[in-house]
């Protein structure tokens, strides 16, 4: 049995940690792997079990993140109290990652404070290396010069170190491969769908958030993820965008789920705009985001044409896609690619909120359309099932 060990930089109750390093984790298990998952928390000390074993998968938290996040909000440390936390938190990691027994380490996401361990544990133990890169973290976080300078130095040189790297798009393998790194070690691995878990959906659950949200008779706009507009999610558009449909389908409404250091910037927005048929959710549940997802009439993906969704492969879209929810979403790196060329989706211009609207109202006010789509979408995922992408690393660790 190979032992396949993950150093990983934040939760696994974040939709990274949830939707792409847990899936990998536990299906790699099925494949009859040994799998530790070696991470940090966002709220560490109120961790009550730091150490247990989820579906076969070893995990063990032994560490703050570099972030504090507290009911989906941010709190930056100041200087001392970060460079504390990362001291401990990287100390603990290179502890755990020398203490357990690994053939393999996997990387997610090339960052010092899982990448030092890793690189050390590598070279002390002389163990094979894999490292994941899945985002511009760089471009798309609240960094001063030094972490900016210092994250830019283990995106760009980390890689460099490993056996093979996967990447979740294109954009990403083409920029690795850029920066020198062999074709051969670069391996496509892009995001995908717990099965198991977008196949527990409580039609109870459903039913409670219609009535709780006065959702009856309603044409409902949905966008899930983090309301923080630094990091590329670009939701004061889509309250530009709806603002415009609201004209149009008088029964639409907007429903924001999801938390983050903007929702009281975007509340006070959607004031501004005079928009009242929006509903903020604030954080919730990940389990319990497939019956979100089932309120929908159509999904938004809001961008802008930048380096940080360039090099994205959004969950929010594979996600929506498999439960049949039409995606309105702009062609920036890997969206057509997943879309198949806009049969899942309605592509609009990036950044323009009239294009936006007009996506919007494409699929509300064409029933037909959105049939179509829908059915295309639940066809496309299928490809994109975890169960059948881990076989993608699975055929590179059999080589170790």
């Amino acid at each position: 049995m190979l032992n396949v060990t993950f150093f990983v930089n934040q939760s696994l109750e974040s939709p990274n940690g949830v939707g792409r390093y847990f899936p990998i984790a536990k299906e790699l298990v099925k494949k009859n792997y040994n799998v530790n998952i070696i991470t940090l928390h966002h709220n560490f000390e109120s961790l009550k079990q730091k150490t247990f074993v989820k579906e076969g998968v070893n995990i063990f938290y032994v560490g703050q993140m570099h972030v504090l996040k507290i009911n989906g909000k941010k709190i930056y440390m100041n200087k001392l109290q970060l460079i504390r936390t990362v001291f401990v938190s990287t100390f603990r990691m290179c502890l755990k990652g020398l203490a357990l027994k690994s053939d393999v380490l996997y990387v997610f996401k090339p960052q010092p404070i899982n990448g030092i361990p890793a690189l050390i544990v590598k070279f002390l133990k002389r163990k094979k290396l894999f490292v994941d890169c899945d985002d511009y973290e760089a471009y798309s976080n609240k960094l001063s010069k030094f972490e900016k300078i210092l994250f830019v130095l283990f995106e760009n040189y980390l890689p460099k170190f490993a056996d093979k790297i996967t990447t979740h798009n294109l954009f990403l393998r083409n920029r690795y491969e850029k920066l020198g790194i062999n074709k051969k070690e670069l391996i496509y691995l892009p995001n995908g769908i717990d099965v198991e878990r977008f196949s527990k959906i409580d039609e109870n659950k459903i039913l409670e958030l219609k009535k709780e949200f006065n959702l009856k008779n309603k044409k409902v706009v949905l966008y899930f993820g983090s309301l923080s507009l630094m990091s590329g999610h670009a939701v004061d558009l889509l309250l530009k965008a709806f603002k415009i449909v609201k004209e149009t389908v008088e029964n639409s409404v907007l429903v924001l789920v999801g938390g983050g250091e903007d929702i009281d910037f975007l509340k006070k927005y959607a004031e501004k705009l005079k928009i009242d048929s929006i509903i903020f959710t604030g954080a919730v549940d990940s389990e319990d985001i497939p019956c979100y997802l089932k309120l929908a009439d159509v999904t938004i993906d809001p961008i802008y044409d930048t380096l940080v969704n360039k090099a994205r492969f959004p969950l929010k879209i594979i996600e929506s896609m498999s439960l049949g929810v039409p995606v309105v979403t702009s062609d920036v790196g890997d969206r057509r690619k997943i879309t198949e060329d806009g049969r899942a989706a309605v592509l609009v211009k990036p950044g323009d909120e009239k294009e936006l609207s007009k996506g919007i109202i494409k699929i509300l006010s064409d029933n037909k359309l959105s049939k179509k789509i829908s059915k295309e979408c639940v066809e496309i995922t299928k490809n994109y099932h975890w169960n059948r992408l881990v076989n993608i690393i699975n055929l590179q660790l059999a080589r170790f």
